[in-house]
């Protein structure tokens, strides 16, 4: 089920650079097919930093040849303009797998080519938009771009220059430099008489009239490239507009050099085929987009988690980023997401924080913060090697393996809590229980902080550590595990498919448990009708829960493959790469209709592809300890 990104408006192909954010859609509402910028953000990437207007930034194409014009949104009020087909989507990618993203579409006989980057080092984009005829046919065809903006506080010449707050302003333009018209669009496309009227608080639609270009043959048209910089000042807005275009012609090239030149320090797999290297390179890149530019990894995907910093999917971000090469933003993911704890008032730490406001905005109750603190910080040590992380941050890997130590209860597990799955627990009419994931993920954090422990010679605090995994595990072999079966809570014999983690990402649970874990789970939380893997059994939270998952689908392959049956694994590898979108991302979930949900999630859906592919290919070893 290959589909276009945008059929469900959780959707969006990011695009960024860390300084600047774009999402990209290929539907708008009500499923029509079209080719926008959705929405542009600076300076964080949080929906309070949003620059444009619903319905975001799109292009009309008039072919002088045709009765028909390129129009989405059937706007263009001509005698004749919209007869014939809809708009056809035929092909979207990041080109290489790196950070240009490119979409094809037509209508009739009109040809549109889009691609959007944001140059490195730069507070701005750049789409370029080119046509040509499908016939092969020459022709001439004029462009207009179209861009909704919040509000037009001033116009200097062919440049607009929007305010969206003190610190936020946004300065667009298009090359070569055009006229732009404000007001009505269909009037401003057809030369009509258009009522300029122009409020600094009111939304305004603006297009740019391109002077019309020949078409020849099967060649596409010179680029126009529309441009569009941010700032912290209207100076610094136009400022960054004019570096911009002053390098445009090159801007292209430079964006990919730079994006190859990043891949190239990325571990390497050699037996990858094509379809695979391209999963490979997009997945690595869309991680590096998670990150802002002061290395906090975000959610970066759909709404209304955009600008969140979850602990656990930015540790899983700066975890992947480890463990395919890139040591350095690594370093700096790790520091900059723990700056953001702030301690419960029962110690442990919130797991959810807005990137803007740094407090925490979580919805549920949940103890494996600690746990994967624990695990978040060896990963980057023990490929970074360096010892001074640990004395940075031991009061943080203290404190943590001290909440663990001192929150058991009476069976030897972590108190009862929503476990892995935010949308667990009494607010949906669930009891807390007591997590399998929860107490697991603190004994391998336990486990992992004894080595940290260790290497700054805390040896009796080592020894501590030591003892409190040990009798973690004991616990969940007493409570959670029923004839070799690993449950998903003391409380029940219902599975979650997280457990599956700890035979592979976490390896602490013995080799007996495997394969009737395995057997369990394949035949009571495999979809019987799609395939793929629901993340627990008989789970009722929000719409949706009782579809197939993609992390908790990697993570079964995953266990498989420590099961040495590669087969299976594959099946179920190759359950997520048929779901994906034709430009290589898959979504978190797939909801009722087969519409998928939650694209541009690194640390969750792209990330099981870098962590699969390095499992498969054996370019990491974790022993158990």
């Amino acid at each position: 089920m290959n589909y276009f990104i945008g059929k469900n408006q959780d959707n969006h192909a990011p695009v960024s650079n860390g300084n600047v954010l774009a999402w990209l859609q290929q539907y708008d509402k009500g499923c029509r097919p079209i080719d926008k910028i959705s929405q542009l953000f600076f300076k964080n990437f949080d929906m309070s930093s949003s620059l444009l207007d619903y319905p975001g930034s799109y292009v009309l194409v008039k072919d002088h040849n045709e009765k028909v014009w390129y129009d989405p949104y059937g706007i263009v009020q001509a005698k004749l303009g919209q007869i014939g087909e809809i708009i056809s989507l035929n092909s979207t990618q990041y080109l290489n797998g790196y950070g240009i993203y490119e979409v094809v579409s037509h209508k009739g006989n009109t040809v549109v080519r889009t691609k959007t980057w944001a140059p490195p080092n730069m507070n701005s984009f750049i789409r370029s938009i080119e046509i040509k005829t499908r016939r092969n046919n020459p022709s001439e065809a004029s462009i207009y771009p179209v861009i909704h903006l919040q509000n037009i506080v001033q116009r200097i010449n062919n440049t607009f220059i929007s305010r969206i707050s003190e610190n936020q302003w946004l300065a667009t333009t298009v090359s070569p430099s055009s006229e732009g018209i404000t007001g009505d669009i269909s009037k401003a496309v057809t030369g009509g008489q258009v009522t300029i009227f122009e409020h600094s608080l009111l939304p305004v639609p603006l297009v740019f009239k391109i002077p019309a270009q020949t078409i020849s043959g099967p060649e596409y048209s010179k680029p126009v490239y529309q441009v569009f910089a941010a700032g912290t000042s209207k100076e610094e807005a136009l400022q960054e507009l004019e570096k911009t275009l002053a390098l445009i012609n090159q801007s292209e090239h430079q964006t990919l050099k730079v994006w190859q030149a990043w891949h190239n320090k990325t571990v390497e797999i050699d037996t990858l085929t094509p379809e695979l290297e391209y999963f490979w390179r997009v997945s690595n890149t869309l991680t590096k987009m998670s990150l802002q530019k002061d290395g906090t990894p975000i959610i970066i995907g759909f709404k209304p988690y955009q600008g969140n910093v979850w602990i656990r999917d930015s540790l899983w971000i700066t975890s992947t980023l480890a463990l395919a090469g890139h040591l350095e933003d690594a370093v700096r993911a790790l520091y900059a997401t723990l700056s953001y704890l702030i301690e419960r008032p029962d110690g442990n730490y919130y797991f959810a924080y807005n990137v803007v406001t740094r407090l925490p905005n979580e919805h549920a109750f949940e103890n494996d913060t600690t746990g994967l603190i624990l695990y978040g910080i060896w990963q980057v040590w023990s490929l970074v090697k360096e010892d001074t992380i640990i004395l940075d941050l031991w009061p943080i890997i203290n404190h943590s393996a001290e909440w663990i130590l001192k929150n058991r209860d009476s069976s030897g597990l972590i108190f009862p809590d929503a476990g892995i799955w935010e949308t667990f627990g009494p607010h949906l009419g669930e009891t807390f229980e007591h997590m399998t994931w929860t107490s697991a993920i603190s004994a391998f954090g336990l486990i992992r902080g004894a080595e940290m422990a260790e290497a700054i010679y805390e040896n009796e605090k080592a020894n501590q550590f030591r003892q409190g995994a040990n009798e973690l595990l004991l616990a969940i072999s007493k409570h959670n595990v029923h004839n070799g079966i690993v449950t998903r809570s003391m409380e029940t014999k219902l599975l979650d498919a997280s457990v599956t983690l700890f035979f592979s990402e976490f390896p602490i649970f013995p080799k007996e448990w495997l394969k009737p874990t395995l057997k369990a789970i394949q035949q009571r939380l495999e979809d019987p009708f799609i395939g793929g893997i629901w993340r627990h059994e008989s789970l009722t939270t929000e719409e949706g829960d009782l579809k197939p998952w993609t992390g908790p689908t990697f993570w079964l392959g995953e266990a498989f493959l420590i099961n040495n049956d590669v087969n299976q694994a594959w099946k179920y590898f190759n359950h997520n790469y048929n779901n994906s979108a034709f430009c290589g991302l898959l979504p978190e979930l797939l909801y009722s209709k087969g519409r998928p949900r939650g694209i541009g999630m690194p640390s969750y859906s792209q990330s099981g592809i870098i962590r699969s592919l390095l499992l498969y290919e054996n370019l990491y070893d974790r022993d158990q300890s």
